[in-house]
């Protein structure tokens, strides 16, 4: 008998660091939370590494062209049944940081990571980084 396995969704976020800070954008337009601030991320694509998809997302999104060899995994979030998470951290990038879609973030703000809970974040993305301010490689959620 063949065994049904449920697909989950994978996805890669960027905490770009600067002067303690890190960038975060606000969605806009996306039909999910809309007016809330994340980082910059996106699904994995067939074929994609997580850490090529940070490098393929940090470019289309706000311009930043990251190196992959100062690049670091640093915190992995699971959202039971839904998404695996992977976050990842530089403070090397070239490009100038920028909006680069408008379409779907309507602003960018540096944050230190001790005052992300002043932002309106999503669940699950406030729930890691959290758990990464106290140095937790893996969380998790409902």
């Amino acid at each position: 008998m063949k065994q049904n396995r449920f697909k989950i969704k994978i996805a890669s976020y960027l905490l770009l660091q600067r002067d303690n800070k890190i960038l975060m954008t606000r969605r806009f337009n996306t039909g999910w939370s809309d007016g809330m601030y994340s980082l910059p991320s996106g699904h994995i694509d067939k074929g994609e590494f997580p850490l090529e998809t940070i490098m393929r997302e940090a470019e289309e999104e706000v311009g930043a062209h990251i190196n992959p060899e100062t690049t670091e995994l640093i915190h992995i979030h699971f959202q039971k049944d839904t998404y695996v998470d992977f976050y990842f951290r530089t403070q090397e990038w070239q490009g100038e940081i920028k909006i680069n879609e408008p379409d779907k973030c309507d602003k960018i703000v540096w944050v230190e990571l001790k005052d992300i809970d002043t932002l309106e974040i999503p669940e699950k993305i406030k729930t890691a980084l959290n758990s990464i301010k106290k140095g937790e490689f893996y969380s998790h959620g409902d």
